[in-house]
């Protein structure tokens, strides 16, 4: 039997997707993510999701810069995803809106801001390499969001391509339960090696063969198996029934029924599946070579039927400054606070589109965002008319009147007047309420940025268009910092990494034709305060200044302002206002011309402006510094401005303080795990504390490092069914114990380039990766030699 879509299907499939697609009621509806390490086919695999879906009539190829989803010329330059992108499709009367993240390390915002609005995630590993550092970066990213997820490995066509080896180590590595749906169909070729050519449908017992002269890989032959393929097709059938059972007794009630274990119905297979990989007790796995157009339709079925609709998915947190908020989730979604017309949104994603301008993403969690209607932005208060809507389609827009609950809209046209994290409310035709204009979504976290470059403007007519680039650049990507360093002149960014930094680059200057010139990457040094909390007064102000480890400590303390880019905090509370100034309030004897929120705004800004200034050392920037207004004072019973006079009181009370006793200079640390044989333990170990000034935290080994854990997974891992695979024997001879890794604490700096002279000296054994812990003061012989570089 051969599966061919007839032309009346997908012109049928074309006219839905153009025309009613946005309609599709939400228990229909998935938004999913597509995340993994760099190079494991995630665009790939995408592309001929949007190409099976009916959407293109073409495949995109990354290597030809053609894709839908990498539309950026970087990206098609480097053969890399640097944006998240979306793009909504059809599949068998549903609707699959699809982020596809970045796998970079440098990129990892992009992965934290998509997976934050999204139901599930597809997970794509490479067969050969199986689980990798990133893949474990983001699985754990996911995990902390409770994400269900399908796995789907890929590049089962490249030589040591190896389906059981990957999964052992998906379950070894990532720590999951799964159920295998599909296994990988070879066939011998005539000079005797391995040819992918298809895959077990493990629920339905069936042969899956693309057809080899489709170059599209739309034709599939559905054939029943063979002696060899029916033992792998029963053996992994009992093997997924065990597991299920152990979920849903259902599955052995319907086993006890049969004594058979390949006649289990298929539907009731499915709905277990279902619950339990929503339930995250299971992780359904699937294989296929998208480059190669095999295995994508059966991943495309799985997403429909596994993954969780938005009404079945994790109620998102949501706070009010005026009391807590109840929620509910009913079929047409959530509804806050009882109002079935609220509409609440978040804004997660801001970028500039080549000829639409400034575009917010929008994921709608309640209610319905219409065009020609009002939002309020609850984090600056003010009223924003929508005067059209989109849904992207990677790089192209599309116009719709309305986007339901559920989904993921485009607000065109503002440039400023939204950022990442942004909480959208809407009221239909009635006005916004006190509750709702106060209601907040969960924030994402913007990662500290850990690497800087100055940037110069060739002449100094061409600084005014360079900064306008820059606060483009900003606004997409909160990652992204820059401030000026007053003391040198210098535009000073700041990022995640040095191929983030160098993207900036190239976008600034061959996309936005800035005319400027960035210097060597480096790390980002600080400065911070390191003294006990010392006081201070100037004319009628006294200030404290002291040394923060988290800023969000100070989060709901009276007064707090919290700057989480430099992890700054300055307290200003109503009751620091003198005796003079509240009586004069009570009293109505104010005669300023400035309000008391003027002044309290000046004094603010006075400090925040000193603290912009650097830090006395190296004129750094300061970081992780506590200012407390502990009491300020004005002349009120006159009519004066006195808005300078504040703001030059609070500025200069900060920099007496300014000296290189109480500052010192501070660099950002990483957790370090380096995965290494214990054949090259001592070395790694050795150049990790002399060349790299490590601080060796542990030695564990790799599978030791939960010992309860360790041992469930060792024991699945044996217990499941796994079909042959010739990449095991090498495996099997592996002595796990022999697998170390080393726990450090590593300065940043000493990290830079650490990965090629990590392989250099393992022959490519050895991995590594990094986690920022935070900053921490620089000492010893080190600071001389930063100095000098700085």
């Amino acid at each position: 039997m051969i599966l061919r879509p007839s032309k009346s299907i997908i012109s049928t499939l074309l006219r839905r997707c153009y025309s009613t697609v946005n309609d599709i009621i939400l228990p229909k509806t998935r938004n999913i993510g597509i995340i993994a390490h760099i190079d494991a086919g995630k665009t790939t695999t995408t592309e001929r999701m949007i190409f099976y879906s009916g959407k293109t009539k073409r495949i995109g190829n990354v290597d030809e810069g053609d894709t839908i989803t990498d539309y950026l010329p970087s990206e098609k330059e480097r053969g890399i995803t640097i944006q998240s992108a979306a793009i909504t499709i059809p599949w068998n009367e549903n609707k699959i809106n699809i982020i596809d993240t970045p796998g970079h390390a440098d990129f990892t915002f992009e992965v934290i801001r998509s997976l934050r609005v999204l139901d599930g995630a597809v997970t794509i590993l490479d067969a050969v390499a199986g689980v990798e550092a990133q893949t474990e970066k983001v699985w754990k990213q996911s995990s902390n969001l409770n994400l269900p997820r399908i796995i789907y490995v890929n590049k089962m066509d490249r030589p040591g391509a190896g389906f059981s080896r990957t999964v052992k180590e998906i379950i070894t590595k990532l720590e999951s339960r799964v159920v295998l749906c599909n296994l990988p169909y070879f066939e011998t070729s005539k000079d005797q090696e391995f040819q992918f050519k298809g895959v077990i449908d493990v629920i339905h017992g069936k042969l899956l063969k693309w057809k080899e002269n489709d170059d599209e890989g739309k034709i599939i032959e559905v054939l029943d198996f063979g002696p060899e393929q029916y033992e792998m097709f029963a053996n992994a059938r009992e093997s997924m029934v065990e597991t299920l059972g152990e979920y849903d007794e259902s599955i052995i009630n319907a086993f006890l029924e049969t004594e058979d274990y390949t006649k289990i119905d298929s539907q009731l297979l499915d709905e277990v599946i279902r619950k339990a990989t929503i339930d995250n007790f299971i992780t359904p796995v699937f294989c296929g070579s998208s480059f190669r157009n095999i295995g994508v339709q059966p991943l495309m079925d799985a997403v429909v039927k596994y993954l969780p609709s938005p009404i079945q998915s994790a109620i998102p947190e949501i706070k009010s400054k005026k009391k807590q908020v109840p929620k509910k989730m009913d079929s047409k979604g959530l509804i806050f606070n009882n109002d079935h017309n609220l509409t609440v949104g978040l804004a997660f994603k801001v970028m500039t589109h080549a000829t639409r301008g400034p575009m917010a993403f929008v994921r709608v969690y309640s209610g319905k965002l219409s065009a020609s209607s009002n939002v309020v932005n609850t984090r600056t208060g003010k009223k924003l008319l929508i005067r059209k809507l989109l849904i992207m389609h990677g790089d192209a827009p599309e116009e719709v009147k309305s986007v339901g609950a559920g989904n993921i809209a485009v607000i065109p046209g503002y440039d400023t007047e939204f950022q990442t994290g942004d909480t959208l409310v809407s009221t239909g035709k009635k006005s916004v309420g006190s509750l709702e204009s106060t209601l907040k979504l969960m924030p994402i976290d913007i990662p500290p940025p850990l690497f800087t470059s100055s940037i110069e403007p060739h002449t100094a007519g061409d600084e005014a268009h360079m900064k306008k680039c820059l606060d483009v650049l900003v606004r997409e990507d909160p990652s992204l910092k820059v401030h000026v360093d007053e003391e040198m002149g210098q535009t000073v960014l700041s990022g995640m990494g040095e191929l983030h930094l160098e993207i900036v680059r190239d976008r600034l200057i061959n996309d936005m034709k800035a005319k400027a010139n960035l210097k060597e990457v480096a790390v980002a040094f600080k400065e911070s305060f390191v003294k006990p909390a010392t006081k201070v007064e100037q004319e009628g102000l006294k200030i404290s200044v002291s040394h923060v480890e988290n800023c969000r400590d100070y989060e709901g303390v009276d007064g707090a302002n919290i700057f989480e880019d430099e992890n700054n905090v300055i307290i200003l509370e109503d009751s620091a206002a003198s005796e003079f100034v509240s009586t004069s309030l009570k009293e109505r004897r104010w005669k300023c011309t400035n309000t008391i929120e003027d002044l309290k705004e000046a004094i603010i800004n006075g400090c925040l402006t000193s603290l912009q200034m650097g830090g006395p050392n190296l004129g750094l920037t300061i970081n992780s510094t506590l200012i407390k207004i502990e009491s300020w004072d004005a002349p009120v019973d006159q009519a004066e401005d006195l808005i300078p006079t504040l703001m030059h009181a609070a500025r200069q009370s900060i920099q007496q303080l300014k000296t290189t006793t109480n500052f010192a200079v501070f660099e950002p640390i990483m957790k370090t795990k380096v995965y290494v044989n214990s054949a090259d333990l001592g070395e790694v170990s050795h150049d990790l504390t002399q060349r790299c000034h490590a601080v060796i935290l542990a030695v564990e080994d790799e599978s030791l490092q939960n010992i309860e854990v360790a041992n469930w997974a060792v024991e699945e891992a044996e217990r499941i069914y796994l079909p042959p695979d010739y990449t095991l024997s090498s495996t099997k001879k592996r002595d796990l114990s022999n697998k170390k890794i080393i726990i450090a604490e590593t300065p940043l700096k000493e990290m830079i380039g650490y990965l090629s002279k990590l392989r250099a000296s393992t022959q490519g054994r050895a991995t590594f990766d990094m986690s920022f812990i935070g900053m921490k003061r620089v000492s010893g012989s080190r600071i001389d030699s930063i100095t000098k570089n700085s």
